[in-house]
């Protein structure tokens, strides 16, 4: 055989070859998809009610007779109503039926306690001029998560100041409540 003739056969080996690799085959497949899919979102809410009762604490009397340096306890539970585990603090205040002279309404928050099941423990000693937290410190650090359905048991000392003078006297001192509650992975509060 000739050279020429050797050199045709492996040029037309090779070109099939190329063809071959260059080849395209078919085979079968398949497409799926899933519609209509959903992720709920959760509830995050409470309420403040009284002290291991769902009833709304609100409009309580409080006691009468309130003298300058007497500490009055005020005890309710702050209760989660959503879905999802959350993380509380709160806020007392309250005004007079009247207008305190300079000097302030003479009335502090001493000390918040929270109800551990044995009895209360103490979430910091006051005065409290501001919010006070659900943890081990009262402060905002540390903080207890309280779970869906489940109450934080708190208590505070509410004391009239031993230098309230006589225009307090037959005076009524009305307090307000306010807790908040923000996710357990948030740092911030609303």
């Amino acid at each position: 055989m000739d050279k020429k003739k050797i050199v045709v056969s492996l040029a037309t080996m090779g070109a099939a070859g190329a063809l071959l690799v260059g080849a395209t085959f078919a085979y079968f497949s398949a497409t799926g998809n899933s519609t209509g899919n959903h992720i709920s979102t959760g509830i995050l809410t409470l309420s403040i009610t009284d002290q291991n009762a769902d009833t709304a604490f609100q409009s309580e009397d409080l006691g009468t007779n309130w003298q300058p340096g007497e500490e009055r306890l005020v005890n309710f539970d702050v209760k989660n109503t959503g879905n999802l585990p959350m993380n509380i603090r709160g806020f007392a205040t309250g005004s007079w039926n009247f207008t305190p002279p300079a000097g302030g309404d003479k009335v502090s928050v001493t000390k918040v306690e929270a109800w551990n099941g044995l009895g209360w423990s103490s979430l910091g000693t006051g005065p409290f001029t501001g919010y006070f937290y659900y943890s081990s410190t009262g402060t905002n650090a540390g903080l207890w998560a309280v779970n869906a359905g489940d109450r934080a048991q708190l208590q505070l000392t509410l004391k009239l100041d031993e230098t309230a003078g006589n225009e307090f006297q037959n005076k009524t001192f009305t307090a307000t409540l306010q807790a908040e509650g923000k996710q357990i992975n948030d740092p911030t509060w609303p």
